[in-house]
């Protein structure tokens, strides 16, 4: 059995990799070809230009990656019903099943290693490819916003912050007003200042007054300098403007809990977050569908259809994947759905077709 296995997984990897190689230099050249009036307007270098596309090939490789795969298994596993190598293996006893679990368990191995290349490798070539094309090919700085109007943060214990201006490269803001509620979410005390600034490890404000709120009357203290304790500190709001997949999880979970604690809307980096996840899994997807797939029609018809079929899957699957990226940023379904959305609807599709599949 170890020798079919081997000879099952070498066959699956010789068109994995032809395949995965040939799209990830096609997108390589398209891409050199779609900017090339940019670089010569930059007056850019080969050598910064070719920098810069070849850090950014592991990231456009591992997006092509799903389709790979999908050529891999209907190359592969069609050649050997072509041939009646499948036909053979059932008369030696081998279960079906173990032809096709050997090819999800290399499904499932690929999907660690695009999990392991987007935490590990992905982020640093992206973030020095970007750093090619600001410093080298454009002449200008990385890209960081410092400053911010009309914020509102949710504090601890009932209470809420609203900013008029934040400077978050001096520490500094503007036009603050802090407010305070009780247990029935009645206001019980403000805090109104014209100006704040981040000293010691404290938010000190100056300018202001301090109201104190029962029975529907208040009092109020004004105060010429008053030190506050607040759990965020200038450099929470100094967000790099940088793509999704520079970050690891961690740095993208904290760039998200930032723009939850600015008060903006953080749908679409949801999405993009769970989708990072759910990619991993899109190999074992295509998968359920190509094996059916290449042991029926892709067996009788040679690699042409193959190829067409894999062309035409790929665009319904992102299709979907559009499709739920666009609820989820519209709020019409949860952002956990929308990235998964596209594995859910094939993934069921692919487990029916194969239950079909004589064993």
């Amino acid at each position: 059995m170890k020798i079919v296995y081997r000879y099952l997984i070498s066959e699956f990897i010789k068109p994995l990799v032809f395949s995965t190689v040939s799209f990830g230099g096609l997108v390589m050249i398209s891409e050199f070809f779609r900017e090339l009036n940019y670089f010569m307007e930059k007056k850019a270098g080969f050598f910064y230009v070719f920098e810069y596309l070849f850090l950014n090939l592991p990231w456009w490789t591992i997006q092509v990656l799903p389709v790979s795969v999908l050529l891999a298994v209907l190359f592969s596993l069609g050649q050997f019903a072509k041939q009646g190598e499948i036909t053979a293996m059932k008369a030696a006893g081998i279960n079906l099943w173990r032809v096709i679990g050997i090819l999800l368990f290399c499904g499932l191995l690929i999907g660690a290693g695009e999990a392991v290349l987007r935490e590990n490798v992905i982020p640093l070539t992206v973030k020095l490819a970007d750093k090619v094309r600001k410093e080298k090919i454009q002449n200008e700085k990385v890209d960081t916003q410092t400053q911010y109007n009309d914020l509102v943060i949710s504090l601890p214990s009932n209470a809420r912050m609203t900013i008029g201006g934040m400077n978050a490269a001096n520490g500094s803001m503007s036009k603050v007003v802090v407010d305070y509620y009780d247990g029935a979410f009645n206001l019980s005390r403000q805090i109104v200042s014209d100006a704040g600034v981040f000293k010691n490890g404290e938010w000190v404000f100056s300018a202001g007054v301090e109201r104190e709120f029962s029975g529907g009357a208040w009092t109020e203290q004004a105060f010429a300098e008053k030190a506050l304790k607040m759990p965020f500190k200038p450099q929470d709001f100094v967000i790099e403007r940088v793509r999704p997949e520079q970050m690891t999880t961690k740095e993208y979970l904290r760039y998200i809990g930032q723009l939850e604690t600015l008060g903006i809307p953080s749908e679409k980096e949801k999405i993009i977050f769970n989708l990072r996840w759910s990619s991993v899994f899109s190999h074992i997807v295509v998968m359920l569908i190509g094996i059916p797939f290449a042991l029926g029609l892709g067996s009788k018809h040679g690699k042409m259809l193959s190829f067409s079929f894999a062309l035409i899957f790929a665009f319904i699957y992102w299709g979907f994947q559009a499709v739920g990226q666009s609820l989820g940023e519209n709020k019409v379904i949860s952002p956990l759905l929308a990235a998964w959305l596209g594995n859910m609807v094939f993934g069921a599709a692919g487990l029916l077709m194969i239950s079909k599949i004589r064993k």
